[in-house]
This record gives structure tokens, C-alpha cells and sequence, in this order.
């Protein structure tokens, strides 16, 4: 059994970790914070989304690792935050960023509405580096022939929506290429499909906040 003062030590070490861990997160996410001030206006941060200021600054640093003139693909652009931060760093190293979207609000907790013009006039500045594909992903899909550096899926959170994005876009993903899924912590639709389709093909994978990426060996 253990004694009082080696539990009161490993509880006291277990705060100590946590603190730590706080402290090199803020660390961390500030240099890159930092980093994207000097080069982009903060005004991005203000277009309305459901990712944290931290999974926004993922974004850019992911989409900044790759190499010049990469392919991404973003499927649910919604309003168009973060696609404003793939195409922060898609604007720094001349990649390409696809918008797909029916941008119709479908599954939205706000209600149906058409959101292109709202997405078009947040995104202007970066009109030179994102292509908006308006329709359903599946369907973009069958005329996409592009191979992908980098694809965020952030779409219909069902099960059967997630499992169609995977089926239709993860046969065009680069080998070593990167796949990030938004609300890994909620929708169960998105975790299964990870556990199911990615998880066995990846080569690293991490979680920040609520979104889940990995590098693919396929």
C-alpha cells in the first residue's frame, strides 16, 4: 500500500506536469500567433466559426509546413475563417486552395441560409490563391484530378457523410499527405471513421483541441 507521502509526491508531480504542459502550449501557439501577425492582419479572427483561435492557428501552420505551390482541399468552408488561414499561408508559399461547399447551412445549428456571398467577401483578399467549388463534396470529387498535399474535412459530421468524404477524396491524398477532421471530440460520425479508415494508414497522428490530424502512409 502506498504510503501518504509517495501519493502526496506523485499527485504534486502529476500538477507540476500539468503546469508545465500549459506553459509550453501558450509558449507554443504564441510564437506561432506571433509569427502570423507580422506577416497577415488579425482582422481574420474575427470572421465567425466554431474553431478555437488555436485550431485556426493549426491550420496556417500546417498548411505553411508544406512544400511551395501544394493542393489543399477544405470540404465545409462555411463563412470562410478557415479557409482565411489555409489561405494565409497558401498566399506565403503559393498554394492552391480548393472551397468545397454547397454553402446552403445544411446540418447547421443556426438553420439553413445561403452563406456564398458572405464566404466570398471574407475570402476576397485571398481571391488569388482559393477556388470555391460550390456543391456536394462527392460529386466535385468524380471531376477533381488534382493529388492533394493537405485536406480538411469539416463537412456533414454524420457517419455516412464523413465515411463518403474519406471514400471519394483520401484515394487523391499524396503519400505522406495530411488529413485534419474538425469535432473529433463530439461527432461520433467523425471519431469511427478516423478509428475505421485513417488510424490504420497513419504515420503520426495529434490531437489540438477538438480537431484530430494525421500524416497517411498510403
Amino acid at each position: 500500500m502506498q504510503s501518504k507521502k509517495v501519493r502526496n509526491e506523485r499527485y504534486f508531480f502529476r500538477i507540476k506536469r500539468s503546469i508545465n504542459n500549459t506553459v509550453l502550449r501558450k509558449f507554443i501557439w504564441g510564437s506561432i500567433y506571433s509569427w502570423y501577425l507580422l506577416k497577415h492582419k488579425s482582422k481574420y479572427f474575427k470572421i465567425f466559426t466554431h474553431l478555437t483561435k488555436i485550431e485556426r492557428l493549426l491550420l496556417y501552420k500546417l498548411a505553411l509546413s508544406l512544400n511551395n505551390k501544394s493542393i489543399i482541399v477544405e470540404i465545409g468552408s462555411y463563412l470562410g475563417a478557415s479557409t482565411s488561414f489555409l489561405a494565409c499561408a497558401a498566399k506565403e508559399k503559393n498554394h492552391t486552395v480548393y472551397c468545397i461547399d454547397t454553402w446552403e447551412n445544411e446540418g447547421m445549428s443556426e438553420g439553413g441560409r445561403d452563406t456564398f456571398d458572405e464566404f466570398c467577401k471574407n475570402t476576397e483578399p485571398f481571391k488569388d490563391f482559393t477556388i470555391p467549388l460550390r456543391g456536394l463534396s462527392a460529386d466535385i470529387a468524380k471531376s477533381f484530378d488534382k493529388k492533394i498535399d493537405l485536406i480538411f474535412i469539416d463537412g456533414d459530421h454524420s457517419y455516412e457523410g464523413v465515411k463518403t468524404d474519406v471514400e471519394f477524396w483520401l484515394p487523391k491524398v499524396k503519400k505522406g499527405g495530411i488529413l485534419i477532421f474538425h469535432d473529433i471530440g463530439w461527432a461520433e460520425g467523425v471519431s469511427r471513421v478516423v478509428n475505421e479508415y485513417i488510424k490504420p494508414i497513419q504515420i503520426e497522428e495529434h490531437i489540438i483541441d477538438n480537431t484530430y490530424w494525421a500524416r497517411v502512409k498510403k
